[in-house]
């Protein structure tokens, strides 16, 4: 059996590759994890996209983390969120241990894997940044409440409300597609087709939280009959609370 296999049957095959080139500090099976274009958003900090398994493997150093004493990570046993035939939501983490075992930094993170070409990979991660070790009261209620005020701003047609709630630049994640917005009309462009269906919230439940930020799960509703299920992350930045990136899977 091949260590470092380049497609993946399951989303979770593609989950567990990950670690497994990561620790072994081996770029290129790190980068044939990932689907393209792949993005990494952080509720904390920023964003950072790769359009190829070449520029994924080329950026790859780890310098930072052996500095910390860090010698391998172990994924946590990740859970399926939401699901369709070409895309998964999957809640899943790390955390870093050193030479002697001993645990060094945990964090959550939710792993947007797609379908392509008949193989798994994970196209983005969103990622808490911030992780606790347990709920954050704060986070939960600051991240649900913004999740639910940019769903009735839809619903009201204001969006450039809704853009205002976003944190540029904004990634809306697609199976074989990674959409960036980097201005509040270009937010707005990708709102319009939402005007005038009739849209309700039916859920806006954090499931990862940490200090600083929070992916949420979404469930709407749409007069259509239409029922659409998503995340979005949620960060914490200059005491005002952003979304920071969304993905979605309709049913």
């Amino acid at each position: 059996m091949n260590e470092f296999p380049e497609t993946f049957d399951l989303p979770e095959d593609a989950y567990r590759g990950f670690f497994i080139a990561d620790s072994a500090k081996n770029a290129p099976a790190w980068a044939a994890v990932m689907s393209y274009p792949h993005v990494r958003v952080s509720a904390t900090g920023g964003t950072v996209r790769f359009e190829s398994p070449e520029a994924y493997a080329s950026a790859a150093d780890w310098t930072a983390r052996e500095a910390t004493g860090w010698v391998r990570s172990e994924g946590i046993t990740p859970r399926r969120l939401h699901e369709s035939v070409e895309k998964v939501h999957l809640l899943g983490g790390w955390t870093r241990f050193n030479e002697d075992g001993n645990p060094i930094l945990e964090n959550r993170v939710t792993y947007l894997l797609t379908r392509i070409d008949g193989s798994w990979g994970i196209q983005a991660r969103f990622g808490v940044d911030s992780y606790a070790g347990y709920e954050v009261k704060e986070t939960t209620t600051a991240a649900e409440d913004l999740a639910a005020q940019f769903v009735a701003h839809v619903g009201k047609a204001d969006l450039t409300a809704c853009a205002k709630l976003c944190r540029l630049p904004l990634t809306v994640v697609h199976i074989g597609n990674v959409i960036t917005a980097t201005s509040e009309s270009a937010v707005v462009d990708l709102l319009t087709s939402y005007v005038g269906r009739g849209i309700h919230l039916k859920h806006a439940k954090a499931v990862q939280t940490g200090t600083g930020g929070a992916v949420v799960e979404v469930v709407t509703a749409y007069d259509d009959g239409m029922e659409e299920t998503g995340i979005v992350i949620v960060g914490k930045q200059n005491e005002q609370w952003l979304i920071a990136g969304t993905s979605k899977i309709s049913r």
